[in-house]
C-alpha cells in the first residue's frame, strides 16, 4: 500500500531527513520517501496506518503531515 501525504515546514535536506527517519519509526511503516521540493512524503505500507499514528510521529517537531489533496 503506498500513500502520499503534504509536509509541511521543511526546508532542507536535513529536515527531510528527519521526517523520513520519524516516519520509518512508525510501526507498520515499510519505506518513506520525502521530496523536499514538492514537500510530500509517499508512505509505503503492509496494511493501512493511521494517519494518526504519523502525525503523532511528528508531533514534537516543526512539521506537520495531512492526506493530500487530490485534484
Amino acid at each position: 500500500m503506498k500513500k502520499t501525504y503534504s509536509i509541511e515546514g521543511m526546508s532542507c535536506n536535513g529536515c527531510r531527513g528527519h521526517v523520513e527517519k520519524s516516519l520509518l519509526n512508525v510501526t507498520g511503516v515499510a519505506d518513506v520517501s520525502v521530496d523536499l521540493e514538492d514537500a510530500e512524503a509517499t508512505v509505503e505500507s503492509q496494511y493501512e496506518v493511521p494517519l494518526e499514528n504519523l502525525q503523532e510521529a511528528l508531533q514534537n517537531s516543526q512539521y506537520s503531515i495531512k492526506p493530500q489533496k487530490v485534484g
